[in-house]
């Protein structure tokens, strides 16, 4: 591949990222609460809120700070983690070139850089040694039952292989209505992290009236086999007695609530509810206990 070929790549594939990363549509001249151009809006939410973590064994994700940067220009725009230029616009419909960081390693990702899951062996502090009664029956391949050591679900959990967190890119539409919003994007890894592709889409309604603005949303992310694979799959390595995983392309949907009440003219109180509902491919991997994904948050916002 040529270096020419490389920077081509790497513009159309840093184009398709931003629609349900920040859950936020990008702002066109008719959009409510889009910021003036050319100005930087910085705010910190303070509260309490949770994002629940459908994989097994971890805990859930505590929302207590949240950021928000935006920057509204004539031809570029900033909305948190996502990158976006204008290609072209009109009065009520806009196309970018979108770039932004995946969000599915959030489930495998706290706060700090290291690996959600220690590389350290369960049998090595166990201190004990594992009898027939410490056992797990589980039916092997032709149905009988044979034992496993209670620890080995733990153990290869700590050896899981690091999901990195992949850059997206492509392109997005938007059409703003006097009655609903639509929002569809496709979006690429070109980071060479999983090679995988996603299609979004979602639909918006706005609420003003007074101090209050409500954002209610329904959408769902469709990704391919080789995204899903890479966060939820299951390698050789990894595998415990209940085997490798390895599944087809995803279909998971979702639906968002978010409520803003100005108090002042620096603060507003605001409330926050998503609720993501993970397809059958997913839930089905042996590292996922859940097949559905709830965000919470309640508190102030602050507005530099």
């Amino acid at each position: 591949m040529t270096l020419l070929q490389m920077l081509f790549r790497t513009l159309i594939a840093a184009s398709a990222a931003t629609l349900f990363a920040g859950g936020a549509f990008a702002c066109t001249p008719e959009t409510e609460g889009c910021i003036e151009v050319g100005k930087w809006e910085l705010s910190l939410g303070i509260g309490a809120g949770v994002r629940t973590n459908p994989v097994e064994n971890s805990p859930d994700i505590p929302l207590v700070l949240i950021p928000e940067v935006n920057y509204n220009g004539e031809r570029f725009f900033i909305q948190n983690l996502d990158f976006g230029a204008i290609l072209w616009q009109s009065e009520t419909q806009q196309l970018n070139l979108l770039a932004t960081p995946s969000y599915d390693q959030v489930y495998f990702h706290r706060w700090s850089p290291s690996n959600f899951f220690i590389n350290t062996n369960a049998f090595a502090s166990a201190g004990k040694t594992v009898s027939d009664e410490d056992n797990i029956p589980v039916l092997d391949a032709d149905g009988n039952k044979e034992l496993i050591a209670p620890q080995i679900n733990e153990l290869q959990e700590r050896d899981l292989r690091n999901r990195r967190t992949a850059g997206l890119g492509g392109f997005e539409y938007n059409l703003t209505t006097d009655v609903i919003d639509f929002q569809v994007q496709y979006l690429r890894d070109f980071t060479g992290i999983h090679h995988g592709d996603e299609a979004r889409i979602a639909l918006a309604k706005h609420w003003a009236t007074g101090r209050h603005h409500i954002i209610g949303s329904l959408g769902a992310i469709w990704q391919n086999s080789e995204v899903v694979n890479y966060y939820y799959g299951v390698t050789p390595v990894e595998a415990d007695a209940r085997g490798e995983y390895s599944t087809d392309a995803a279909l998971s949907s979702e639906a968002r609530l978010d409520w803003n009440y100005q108090l002042t003219e620096r603060w507003d109180l605001r409330l926050l509810a998503r609720y993501r509902k993970l397809p059958d491919e997913i839930a089905a991997s042996p590292l996922i206990n859940d097949n559905k994904v709830i965000t919470f948050f309640i508190g102030g916002v602050y507005h530099f």
